[in-house]
């Protein structure tokens, strides 16, 4: 292929993309698009929500171990992988409270250890 070329050009016999086996979008009129539009658009605006979910389950366990030290039994072990929906308004809250804690943590750390500084000078 010559370097200049964008994209590999389609080998015959290979099936191309399409939106075949989709559901085809429900008709809906401009007002009602746009008031769904608002509607995902007011659910993305949730830092917290986004930022909880966007995470690996090791940081939702870090953040739900925090929050039962401050408030025993609030969360269970299997809901580690829980999307912060799953959740009622009061846990959400305790979620919300872990998670200032450990950016306050961020604040008062350095950025980064290095591994060699496992070695203590004598």
């Amino acid at each position: 292929m010559n370097k200049n070329t964008i994209s590999a050009p389609i080998k015959t016999g290979a099936m191309q993309f399409n939106n075949a086996g989709f559901e085809t979008p429900e008709k809906m009129t401009g007002e009602e698009c746009f008031a769904h539009f608002h509607q995902k658009l007011k659910a993305t605006e949730n830092r917290a929500l986004r930022n909880f979910n966007k995470l690996n389950d090791d940081f939702k366990f870090v953040v739900m171990t925090l929050a039962n030290r401050h408030e025993p039994g609030t969360f269970r072990q299997d809901e580690v992988g829980k999307p912060f929906e799953y959740f009622d308004r009061s846990r959400r809250l305790q979620i919300i409270k872990a998670m200032n804690e450990i950016t306050r943590w961020g604040e008062i750390l350095p950025r980064r250890f290095s591994l060699h500084e496992c070695v203590i000078p004598e």
